[in-house]
């Protein structure tokens, strides 16, 4: 008996196959057969011969009738329907000898003396009935086709018994070739049965040992699943308490950092100076530290993503080579960092985790040198891909062949002697080769014992352009306008430091320490934000933000920044789905602050608005934005229009139709903006619904983004029927847009003639 636990899926379609074609065949064969049979008796109209027959024989007899009746009565006798009867007679004789199957009857000799007979009747009729008046009045030869006939009836009665017993000759035959196929599909069925039960006897057998084998890991597959459980519950458990330390460790240092912060004064001492800076670096390396511990269990659970975004290369060379020059300095080391000439200027990247590397591989190569130098070259890929590569080399100690094998290994260190004397997780260079590979390139080491190091980084960063200018940069630490903000934090230290910082930004911050306070605050008096912690008692920063959204109203929509320490990007999912606006990291910083409330729209910037033209797919622009753009000027002309789309839309459309699109939007009084302006004077929320929605998809199209913005803003608070007044202000925004727009396009037309 074969063994069929070792079949694979060809021999299982194998068997299969062969014993459909062994069982099946014959009996397609036989019902082939039995088709043809019954076909042929359809087709040849076997059992219409007799029927022919007789039909023969009694038209000639109604023709002799016809005769006798015109023999008797010669004066009623009406000649053409003798005629007529005549040529139904002689149609009858062309079906009988033309029917498909005239050859059960041809070689009979009753047939043939019919048909011989029946044709010397026609030889004498033809004459005579082809003159019907005359064969009327000639009695004599109406009474010698009667005689004819009577001599011819007795063959054609003689020639329909013939055909009955033909087609029972025929029908006898037929049905003893059923029976005999019938007896064959029987014997047939009779062998697949058999063939049957011993292929259902093999799979009785092969389950039955599946089910010895399955009985046998069940006890395994018990043990794996314990094992798994308690895998993944230890993961869990790791998750949370990663979480849980990240806010514990985390937390304290926003207070101590901001707080290192805030005593850095121009008054300060030289000692006090020293001291200041050796905390704050002292609390600098304890955070990288716990961000590298961190770093690797997101990698892990695989929940580290990066932030790509346009980056301008020689910045973070400067932000690195500013940060390293001081510890090489320390060393006596001479320290160079050199950017290719040909090397892209903007690049899509994550910033934080490129500066990473370089900070890892840097570092690293200053820590093993004692003396010499570390160089660190960016250029483009040596095998001609896009990309960067990044080279750092030194002239320290060296590895060895086995040293460089472990180099990646987590927690190792080349020399664990140092590690004394310059600490150091031995997490660097794996998280590195890591980022390295999220970005789509790898590590590389080369080294020698007493020689020296080199390190070689390969990116796939793909150039860009650069992103419009960040107004940020060009702000001082107070926005132009004051904010009523909310702070929910249960750390004193950090409340302390935030009350500082936010006081030195100028606004106006009241203080709770947990949801539930923070919640009573916001039903009790008006703010312009909510800060809240991830970690707080009663409510955290979650549940307090559905709560928040389930009031409702204004209170419902106000802005919501979550301040948390929590690095797993699950968090930042499930914040966005219960409605958390912006986010800002401990330990906060006033930058990284300022950027959450520039995004919420909250601060009114008066020199640029920083935020990309959207896209189709992007919400309009919020009411605290259009308040802002009001009260400050025009937006750059690089924001007014998106001259890619602009270009593109010229190039498609001829100067004629380009200049009625263009009339059909400004041209007064009929243009859309104007009408739209129109409307927006009067109280018909649906007519201004409808014409903002025109006007917004026709600057779409055209690249027209400020109008665009304001359109769809428009469109967004008359869609409400039965929602609150229009804000005033809003066809100023437009007429400002309108202006702007069309100022924008007459530099446009100018530079494009140039």
């Amino acid at each position: 008996m074969p063994n069929l636990s070792t079949w694979q899926r060809r021999h299982w379609l194998t068997a299969i196959t062969v014993m459909l074609t062994v069982t099946l065949t014959p009996l397609g064969w036989i019902q082939w057969q039995q088709l043809r049979l019954l076909d042929d008796v359809s087709t040849n109209q076997v059992d219409s011969i007799m029927w022919q027959a007789y039909q023969l024989e009694r038209e000639l007899s109604r023709l002799d009738q016809v005769l006798i009746q015109a023999e008797r009565e010669p004066a009623s006798a009406d000649p053409y329907e003798l005629q007529a009867r005549y040529e139904v007679f002689l149609s009858r004789i062309d079906l009988i000898t033309r029917i498909p199957r005239r050859d059960l009857l041809e070689d009979s000799v009753e047939y043939q003396q019919a048909i011989g007979s029946v044709r010397d009747f026609t030889t004498l009729a033809d004459p005579l009935f082809a003159q019907p008046e005359v064969l009327a009045a000639a009695p004599a030869s109406i009474a010698q086709l009667d005689q004819a006939i009577q001599g011819l009836l007795p063959q054609l009665s003689e020639l329909t018994r013939q055909a009955n017993r033909a087609v029972a000759r025929f029908l006898d035959e037929r049905n003893s070739q059923l029976q005999q196929q019938s007896r064959l599909v029987i014997a047939l069925a009779a062998i697949q049965c058999v063939v049957m039960l011993l292929f259902v006897g093999l799979l009785v057998g092969h389950i039955r040992r599946q089910q010895q084998q399955y009985s046998a890991l069940q006890s395994l597959n018990a043990a794996v699943a314990e094992a798994r459980d308690q895998a993944e519950a230890a993961n869990r458990g790791k998750s949370v308490f990663l979480a849980n330390m990240s806010h514990e460790i985390r937390t304290p240092f926003q207070g101590l950092l901001g707080m290192l912060n805030l005593m850095d004064e121009p008054n300060l001492t030289g000692h006090q100076r020293d001291y200041l800076q050796t905390a704050r670096d002292s609390a600098l390396h304890l955070l990288g530290v716990l961000n590298d511990i961190l770093d690797v269990s997101t990698m892990e659970s695989g929940t580290l993503k990066l932030s790509v975004a346009p980056v301008h290369i020689q910045t973070v060379v400067q932000e690195v080579n500013g940060l390293m020059q001081v510890a090489a300095r320390d060393k006596g080391l001479e320290l160079d960092i050199s950017v290719a000439p040909d090397l892209p200027t903007w690049v899509e990247a994550d910033a934080t985790r490129l500066r990473q590397i370089l900070f890892n591989l840097i570092n690293n190569a200053i820590k093993f040198t004692p003396a010499g130098e570390v160089r660190a070259e960016l250029r483009r890929r040596a095998d001609g891909a896009a990309g960067v590569e990044i080279r750092v080399s030194d002239t320290g100690v060296g590895m060895d062949p086995t040293t460089v094998s472990q180099l990646f290994t987590r927690f190792y260190q080349a020399d664990n002697s140092l590690r004394r004397r310059i600490g150091g997780t031995g997490l660097g260079l794996e998280i590195s080769r890591n980022l390295a590979r999220m970005m789509g390139g790898d590590i590389e080491v080369s080294s020698r014992p007493g020689v020296g190091s080199v390190f070689t980084v390969t990116l796939a960063l793909t150039e860009t352009d650069p992103p419009e200018a960040d107004a940020s940069s060009h702000m001082g630490l107070a926005p132009s306008q004051s904010l009523r903000v909310l702070v929910a934090e249960d750390h004193p230290i950090n409340l302390k430091y935030m009350s500082i910082l936010l006081r030195k930004m100028g606004h106006d911050a009241t203080f709770c320490e947990n949801g539930e306070e923070a919640l009573q605050l916001l039903a009790s008096m008006p703010f312009d934000v909510v800060l809240l912690d991830y970690h707080m008692p009663l409510l955290d920063g979650l549940a307090t933000t559905e709560a928040i959204r389930r009031l409702g109203g204004s209170t419902g929509d106000i802005p919501v920044i979550l301040v948390t320490a929590d690095v797993v990007n699950d968090t930042r999912k499930r914040a966005l789905e219960v409605g958390v606006s912006e986010f800002a990291s401990k330990p906060l910083q006033a930058e990284e602050l300022k950027r959450a409330l520039r995004r919420c729209g909250l601060l009114d910037l008066k020199a640029t608005d920083d935020t990309p033209a959207r896209t189709s797919g992007e919400a309009p622009l919020p009411a605290h934005d259009l308040l802002a753009r009001l009260e400050g000027p025009i937006v750059p002309s690089g924001i007014v229009i998106d001259a890619e789309s602009y270009r593109e839309t010229l190039s498609i459309m001829r100067d004629e139709s380009m200049h009625e699109m263009l009339a059909t939007l400004f041209e007064p009084p009929d243009g859309s903006l104007h009408v739209l302006l129109a409307t927006l004077k009067g109280k018909d929320r649906a007519a201004i619904h409808s014409n903002a929605h025109k006007v917004k998809g026709t600057a779409m199209l055209l690249g027209f983004r400020a109008i665009e913005k304001t359109a769809g803003l428009i469109e967004q608070l008359a869609s409400d029927k039965e929602g609150p007044p229009l804000p005033t202000g809003l066809d100023m925004q437009l007429i400002h847009d309108i202006d702007a727009t069309q100022r924008s396009l007459r530099q446009f037309e100018s530079v494009s003639s140039i």
